[in-house]
């Protein structure tokens, strides 16, 4: 997705281009970490997309493969966009101890597991590294 629109997005996964979904994935697009829902709301206030309409946009973004989203134990799913073809992601994620700052280490890739032993299936697979931000470690 790196030299693809909001527009290009939606479209090639079958969404109308309508003003709040393409304000959505600019965001996403320009942010480049996941983000709560909370706070894509706050940075799309000035636009008639209210919370509701970010959660069920975010839900079938996430659906269609177009976002995925990581908790890090605090009980906040945070959203962004999805880089593999088939819609499954599998990088770690980095967490700040201190600011709380969550990105998305993809240059690493977690291999997809699908069984860790006989009889148990794997539903998700999730990595988290924490630390200290740039910021924080200064």
């Amino acid at each position: 997705m790196n030299c693809e629109t909001a527009r290009d997005i939606l479209q090639k996964n079958g969404f109308k281009c309508t003003p709040g979904r393409i304000a959505l994935i600019e965001l996403l697009l320009k942010t480049k970490q996941p983000l709560s829902q909370q706070e894509i709301s706050n940075q799309l206030s000035d636009i008639d997309f209210n919370f509701v309409s970010v959660y069920r946009s975010l839900h079938a973004f996430l659906e269609a493969g177009i976002v995925h989203r990581v908790e890090t134990g605090d009980r906040i799913w945070r959203f962004a966009l999805t880089d593999a073809k088939d819609g499954e992601e599998h990088h770690p994620h980095f967490v700040c101890n201190s600011c709380g700052k969550v990105e998305c280490i993809k240059e690493m890739k977690i291999p997809q597991l699908s069984e860790i032993r006989p009889g148990y299936t794997v539903e998700e697979q999730e990595v988290f590294i924490r630390g200290l931000c740039d910021k924080c470690s200064r």
